[in-house]
């Protein structure tokens, strides 16, 4: 009876069994790769609505004591489908100071960052 082992190369079954763990390994990579790109982009947003928040914040300021109310509006015109905000300024337990929050959405308001502030009658 003759035996089908070879001694000078590899066999079918090894092939086979190296060309499914480069599978496994390559799927478990791309997967990563996707996961890590889905976080930069959410990191980006984050960072991008902090800092509309802090330009909506500073323009508020600049106009002086705010009026007790609530506004909302998209961050840039020409964008509908970026960020939008809502200011909300309240009354505080000291007549003289306001609570301003300003609270920036995006992907349809699923997610958002918001910014409180006091600001103080001059």
């Amino acid at each position: 009876m003759r035996k089908f082992r070879s001694t000078e190369g590899t066999t079918l079954l090894e092939v086979i069994v190296a060309v499914a763990i480069v599978a496994i390994a390559l799927v478990s990579f791309v997967t990563l790769v996707i996961s890590s790109i889905d976080m930069e982009d959410h990191a980006r947003k984050i960072t991008e609505a902090t800092l509309a928040a802090d330009e909506k914040l500073k323009e508020i300021e600049r106009l002086g004591f705010p009026d007790v109310g609530k506004t909302e509006g998209l961050v840039n015109e020409q964008e509908p489908d970026g960020f939008s905000y809502t200011v909300v300024v309240t009354e505080t337990p000291i007549s003289q100071v306001r609570q301003v929050d300003v609270q920036i959405f995006w992907e349809k308001k699923k997610r958002s960052v918001m910014i409180t502030s006091y600001i103080a009658k001059q």
